[in-house]
């Protein structure tokens, strides 16, 4: 019977998981093409970081049907939005009216990730939210669903289902499993500088990136295994429409180019990174970055995606 154990259209669940979602880089970012729909095709080589934000997300009541209601809360207050337009709120949306359950949910983010930085927490934060609908729903959906689901929300939300190492291409989000990094130390600098991912991609000379050199990923594949190393030939063609216009990111990068085997912008910015051999001591150059006036993160790579804790 439909309304078996409701009571006034309710049914007392009051289950809670908590969760957390890593943040990524770009190994490698070529853009392919732009598309008549005016998206951009793109071939990345995603990897997932030690960097999380944390989530405890709750299944207060399951309704018989009709819109859910999503409570959410964020901390540091400000540090992204706590309202419909936070990523994580329209991930339980969609997950609802997807899989046809409703219910009352509460969701409490706990910001690490930078945003607007291109590390990816607000898609990580989404797939989270995903993982946690279908645990909380018992829904039982595979991965591969899920990640479809994600797909929807965003390009990089499949990716943060799956986690680790992957080749993203089409917009980010046909994935192929790639060898695992499992050494390095990532140093993740974040200036006081925001860049919207759309605002990039409208800067980006598609002209010059037809006529320029490919980095052919079957080179790259194998080379993974021994990751970092200078002769990686991973890069990042976004750079070309973000650092004439942001002289500070170039500075960064160039720096981390100086002292790193593997150093570029992350996504769209406006974080960078260098990857490092986890030998190195890089306590004076966290200091030095932090000095000047950046938020700095120093982390492993992860061979998971959001997950539950």
């Amino acid at each position: 019977m439909k309304d078996a154990g409701f009571i006034k259209g309710r049914k007392p669940v009051n289950q809670t998981v908590k969760l957390r979602a890593p943040a990524k880089v770009n190994l490698h970012l070529e853009v392919v093409r732009q598309r008549h729909d005016g998206y951009h095709e793109i071939e990345t080589i995603f990897q997932a970081v030690q960097l999380f934000d944390h989530l405890s997300i709750s299944l207060l009541d399951r309704f018989p049907g009709g819109e859910p209601e999503i409570g959410l809360t964020v901390t540091p207050a400000g540090a992204a939005p706590d309202d419909h337009s936070n990523l994580c709120w329209e991930a339980a949306r969609h997950f609802c009216r997807e899989t046809g359950v409703s219910g009352e949910i509460s969701i409490h983010l706990e910001k690490s990730i930078p945003t607007e930085a291109g590390l990816g927490g607000g898609s990580s934060d989404a797939a989270a939210v995903l993982i946690a609908c279908n645990h909380l729903f018992g829904t039982g959906l595979e991965p591969a669903k899920l990640e479809k689901l994600g797909a929807s929300l965003g390009a990089d939300v499949p990716f943060f289902i799956r986690g680790g190492t992957a080749l993203g291409r089409g917009i980010g989000s046909i994935l192929t499993p790639l060898p695992p990094v499992a050494t390095g130390r990532f140093l993740i600098v974040k200036p006081p500088i925001k860049l919207r991912t759309a605002s990039v991609y409208a800067n980006l000379n598609m002209g010059l990136t037809v006529n320029s050199a490919a980095a052919n990923i079957r080179v790259m594949k194998p080379m993974l295994v021994r990751f970092p190393q200078r002769t990686w030939p991973g890069f990042n063609r976004l750079e070309s429409a973000v650092l004439p216009q942001q002289p500070l990111l170039q500075r960064l990068v160039h720096r981390l180019q100086e002292v790193a085997p593997v150093a570029m912008l992350s996504g769209s910015g406006s974080a960078v990174f260098g990857v490092f051999p986890e030998s190195r001591d890089l306590d004076d150059l966290v200091t030095e970055f932090e000095d000047g006036g950046n938020e700095v993160h120093l982390v492993g790579p992860h061979a998971l995606g959001a997950e539950i804790r």
